[in-house]
């Protein structure tokens, strides 16, 4: 009977052990949001013709007096066409405030804002990353739900990345955009800025945070506000990623793989993973294939008509000895017109692809028919989108597709980017 009653003992508190680590958890967000629920906002931009929301998101305030960070995209109409948008927040009382913009770091997805309140409740930014598998805590308020603390577990900083996002095992829902993702001591670690479901989160790390600050700490908040041009401020963001983007790419050593009879860039860097896929083990098939496409897994969000930033390269091999001259040239064809590259930019972001159409001798001496697409950002002058498709010729019963899409870059990239690319195709 003891020793039954012993294990009775035993379990339960086996039992106590494994829940109290939950129940610490569920203390610490409830005193976490208890002490820091006046310190949340939400963010809405108003259209000013029918005076309703927009869009919204979370935003906090950083110091007393009364300086708040969001996500660049929460404000982006408001930044585009402050003419027909304003910016207020909603507190944990209701009130409503208007805000403005000191300042927008696009590349990061960040935006400073200034309030004319003073807030006794602020958020305190941390000086070190948390220790991998560290539990977070996630503040926003998703689907205008009202506010809300969503555990979740730290994981580092997100791989095969060249925009750096921090990757949390957590739920980051619609709405809960621009909120403070915190440690167990309430100081924020990292900003919420998107999802990808089944409980992976992604958070802007502090650290491209803590730069927009002490860039703008001792402006004068009433100055910058009338004087700052935001969209030129954005431009020479948009200049400069664009450049460290590339000069990392274009001076890299591509490494090269076979695909079918020719030779093609593989892996051009760790940010830029490759996928591929062939028809081998189909059966009747009139003629062999083989792709590879390699591409960044991000890109910026300047807003909802317009993402850049971005760069795609992909390759499509092609061979028969059973369809005639004129089907396999219509195939190349269907091939090489196929839409490739994002195409996420509207009228007023763009003007309309010039192209040019040229034979080609790349670096081996073997003949290329390519087809070169400019086109032009409108608000953003000496930035352009840029879409080459090629045909590797010389071979009667083959041929490769070769093909890249650039977004956001200047003509002197663009230059350098074909010239590196041609180098890296060609036959065997």
């Amino acid at each position: 009977m003891n020793t039954i009653k012993v294990k009775a003992q035993s379990i339960l508190l086996l039992l106590l052990s494994l829940a109290l680590p939950k129940l610490a958890m569920a203390q610490d967000a409830n005193e976490l949001f208890t002490t820091f629920s006046p310190a949340l906002v939400q963010i809405k931009s108003i259209n000013l013709e029918s005076g309703q929301k927009s869009s919204i998101g979370t935003g906090f305030f950083i110091t007393k007096d009364g300086k708040l960070v969001t996500n660049y995209h929460v404000i982006s109409s408001y930044v585009q066409s402050p003419q027909k948008y304003k910016l207020e927040y909603v507190d944990d009382q209701q009130r409503t405030n208007n805000v403005k913009v000191i300042a927008v770091d696009v590349i990061n997805d960040l935006a400073l804002l200034s309030s004319n309140t003073q807030s006794d409740v602020f958020f305190e930014l941390s000086k070190t990353a948390p220790e991998k598998g560290s539990d977070l805590f996630a503040l926003g308020n998703p689907h205008d739900l009202g506010m809300i603390v969503v555990p979740g577990t730290y994981n580092g900083i997100q791989l095969k990345s060249f925009y750096q996002r921090i990757h949390l095992t957590g739920s980051i829902n619609p709405g809960m955009s621009g909120g403070p993702t915190v440690n167990q001591e309430g100081r924020v670690v990292g900003i919420n800025v998107a999802t990808a479901g089944n409980q992976i989160g992604f958070l802007v790390p502090v650290e491209r945070l803590w730069l927009l600050v002490n860039k703008y700490k001792n402006v004068n908040v009433e100055t910058q506000a009338k004087e700052v041009d935001l969209i030129a401020d954005i431009r020479e963001q948009l200049l400069f990623n664009q450049t460290s983007l590339y000069q990392n790419l274009l001076t890299s050593e591509w490494s090269t793989s076979s695909l079918g009879s020719a030779i093609v860039p593989s892996e051009i860097s760790d940010f830029m993973p490759c996928w591929g896929d062939s028809n081998q083990d189909r059966e009747k098939k009139q003629y062999n294939q083989a792709t590879s496409n390699c591409q960044l897994e991000e890109s910026i969000y300047i807003s909802d008509t317009l993402r850049t930033g971005f760069a795609q390269v992909g390759f499509n091999w092609i061979q028969s000895d059973k369809l005639s001259a004129m089907q396999l040239s219509h195939l190349y064809t269907l091939n090489l017109n196929a839409r490739y590259g994002h195409t996420n930019a509207g009228f007023d972001d763009v003007t309309d692809f010039q192209c040019n159409e040229n034979i080609i001798k790349n670096s081996s001496g073997e003949s290329v028919k390519g087809l070169m697409c400019i086109r032009a950002y409108r608000e953003y002058s000496g930035l352009f989108d840029v879409r080459f498709n090629s045909l590797l010729l010389e071979k009667d019963d083959q041929t490769l597709i070769a093909k890249y899409f650039l977004q956001g870059v200047t003509k002197q990239t663009a230059n350098a980017f074909y010239v590196k690319f041609m180098e890296n195709v060609k036959w065997k």
